[in-house]
C-alpha cells in the first residue's frame, strides 16, 4: 500500500524536491492535493508542519534522505509540536539522486519527527514533473482557497541526472 493510499485523498501531500516530486506526480490521481516544494530542499518537513497546524486535514510530508539531513534540526520542532494530523515519511535510496548519484550519508533507523523511513529500490525514474514552480503556487492558493484540490496538471518531460 502506497502513502497516498494509507491516507487518501482528503489529506495535503507536500513532496519534497527532486525524485520525491516526480515520483509523487507519477502515481498521484486527480483530485489529491499536493504541494510540490521545487527547489527547497530540506523545507517540506518544515512547511509540512506550518500546514499541518492550520487544518484539520491530514498533512503528509514526502521527503528523501539527503532532504531529511540537509534540516535535521526541523525534526525535534517537529516532535515537539507536531499536531495528530501530521505524518512524515522519508524515502531512503542513499543519494543525493536529482543531482548526480551523489552518496548522501546514511541514515539512523528512526528519528524524532519521522512517522517512517522507507528503503527505495527502483528501475526507472519517473518523468520529471510537469508544472511550472509558478503553476504549482498558484494551484497550491486555489486549492487551500477553495478547500479542494489542486487537479489541474500540465504535460510531463522527461529527462534527468544519472540518478543512482
Amino acid at each position: 500500500m502506497s502513502v497516498l493510499d494509507r491516507h487518501g485523498p482528503n489529506a495535503i501531500y507536500v513532496a519534497s524536491t527532486g525524485y520525491v516530486s516526480r515520483a509523487v506526480y507519477a502515481i498521484a490521481r486527480p483530485g489529491v492535493s499536493v504541494l510540490y516544494m521545487q527547489g527547497s530542499m530540506g523545507l517540506a518537513p518544515a512547511i509540512g508542519l506550518g500546514i499541518a497546524l492550520n487544518t484539520n486535514r491530514p498533512v503528509v510530508v514526502l521527503n528523501g534522505d539527503a532532504s531529511l539531513l540537509m534540516a535535521l534540526g526541523s525534526t525535534h520542532t517537529i516532535r515537539d509540536h507536531a499536531p495528530p494530523n501530521f505524518f512524515h515519511y522519508v524515502l531512503d535510496n542513499g543519494c543525493h539522486e536529482s543531482v548526480g548519484g551523489q552518496p548522501c550519508a546514511h541514515l539512523e533507523p528512526a528519528y524524532p519527527g519521522v512517522t517512517e523511513i522507507m528503503k527505495v529500490e527502483r528501475g526507472g525514474k519517473p518523468p520529471r514533473v510537469g508544472i511550472s514552480p509558478p503553476e504549482n503556487g498558484r494551484l497550491i492558493r486555489n486549492a487551500l482557497a477553495e478547500g479542494g484540490a489542486a487537479e489541474e496538471r500540465t504535460g510531463r518531460s522527461s529527462g534527468g541526472g544519472r540518478g543512482c
